[in-house]
């Protein structure tokens, strides 16, 4: 009689093995695309530009709304992946969006004049934002629920370092075939050959794997100290409470400094006696702590609560930005590089953990989709900045000003409770104190 059911265990641990190998494959796919599309886009776009504006002869200010409207079409369009998630899966949201970005990467690298350039520009947006994180954290969600958090931890870092390679790719492409247009054309092919490669095999798991997959709360081995629900949410339930406005504000108001310091930084260090080589160096240092910070988040989030890893990041946003607005000197830079860089990647990563843990895998494309359209109103950063700098006549008030605003913030994560579903009584039904996989 004991004979019968031996076998059975085994094949179900062939089939998950294999599916795992499976979904570290899709993983490494969709996380290259990531890198890519990274590269391609905000960080090496501003490298690229001033090769544009020398041969092509536009103004610095016409140039420079290129970028507004690749940062602009990324945030109005962040409700899209849900949408196309929804309807058409994972494998046509790749495919449209690569598509679309190399069409953008194409009309860019073709480009006569400005109005060519700047429509390319707003098609890589719309691209991007197909093939960035909404859909890469839903195919983690998909293929590695057991791993989720240093998956997405991983995923979240190899897309910082595409920042980093960006610059490089650009100066290397030029310097080897003395055109910047060279480099668009690569990253259109580049990004054709990722996408229509996700299109082909980002299918999503075998029925087999999906009934032997434990429920959620078994999905991955965490503490008890983090929380996770195992509510059913919808997008209705999610918008009525006050947690999710908070992990959105917060990110907002990372993403706003963020985005005022790239700006602004070097001008200010600048203004301070900082030679421009330092203070484009510790920019680039900054980024290679931000990327690397996701990673440790990914490491941390199964012991430490994202709520906690979000506050750490806005002290050290504070602690950086504090930095920032004195840094004439090497103690001062290096606080400024390594709390904003940590703070910047760590909020990054801990808002997308807490969207998922809070509120359930199924819902994150939606979830994450409107956070990032409502992040569209960092955009304001650098043109407000620019405003008080030249008001106060130092970007000093700018970055002390962003400091007391994310205090504000860390406050209210400090208070922040996880949300209780309206359907039910009791928010400690979610909390995970025997959360276990299984062997």
């Amino acid at each position: 009689m004991d004979s019968v059911p031996h076998p059975k265990p085994n094949v179900t641990k062939t089939e998950d093995s294999r599916v795992g190998l499976v979904g570290w494959w899709k993983f490494s796919l969709v996380s290259l695309i990531f890198f890519q599309i990274t590269a391609a886009t905000f960080t090496s776009l501003g490298v690229a530009l001033p090769f544009m504006i020398d041969e092509l002869s536009w103004s610095w200010s016409s140039a420079g709304i290129g970028f507004s409207l690749l940062s602009l079409m990324v945030g109005i369009t962040g409700w899209l992946p849900a949408l196309t998630l929804r309807r058409f899966g994972t494998r046509a949201t790749y495919g449209v969006g690569g598509a679309t970005m190399a069409i953008g990467f194409a009309l860019i690298a073709s480009t006569p004049g400005l109005q060519q350039y700047l429509f390319g520009a707003a098609l890589a947006g719309l691209g991007y934002t197909l093939c960035a994180t909404v859909p890469g954290v839903a195919v983690i969600n998909q293929w590695l629920p057991r791993r989720r958090a240093f998956a997405i931890g991983a995923y979240m870092t190899l897309g910082g370092l595409g920042g980093v390679a960006g610059p490089l790719i650009v100066t290397g492409l030029v310097a080897l075939t003395g055109t910047w247009r060279m480099h668009w054309w690569a990253m259109c092919g580049s990004i054709l050959v990722l996408t229509a490669l996700a299109a082909l095999t980002l299918k999503r798991p075998p029925q087999s794997q999906q009934v032997n997959t434990p429920p959620p709360k078994e999905q991955e081995r965490l503490s008890s100290r983090v929380f996770v629900t195992t509510a059913h949410w919808q997008l209705k339930d999610v918008l009525r409470t006050p947690q999710y406005y908070v992990i959105v504000t917060a990110l907002t108001m990372t993403l706003f400094g963020g985005v005022t310091m790239n700006t602004w930084a070097v001008t200010h260090m600048g203004n301070l006696g900082i030679a421009v080589g330092v203070a484009a160096a510790a920019l680039s240092t900054h980024a290679l702590v931000n990327a690397f910070s996701r990673a440790v988040g990914g490491a941390l989030a199964t012991w430490v609560d994202p709520k906690w890893l979000l506050a750490s990041a806005l002290i050290a946003e504070i602690i950086g930005m504090l930095s920032l607005a004195a840094a004439d000197n090497a103690l001062t830079i290096a606080l400024f590089v390594v709390g904003e860089g940590y703070g910047f990647g760590m909020c990054f990563f801990a808002t997308t953990m807490l969207l998922v843990n809070y509120y359930g895998p199924d819902e994150a494309p939606k979830t994450m989709g409107i956070m990032h359209f409502i992040t569209t109103l960092a955009m304001i950063g650098p043109v407000l900045g620019g405003y008080i700098g030249d008001t106060f006549g130092s970007f000093a008030t700018v970055f002390r000003g962003y400091a007391v605003v994310q205090f504000v913030c860390l406050v209210a994560v400090l208070l922040m409770r996880p949300p209780a579903h309206r359907h039910t009584n009791d928010p400690a039904r979610t909390t995970l104190h025997s959360r276990q996989s299984p062997p």
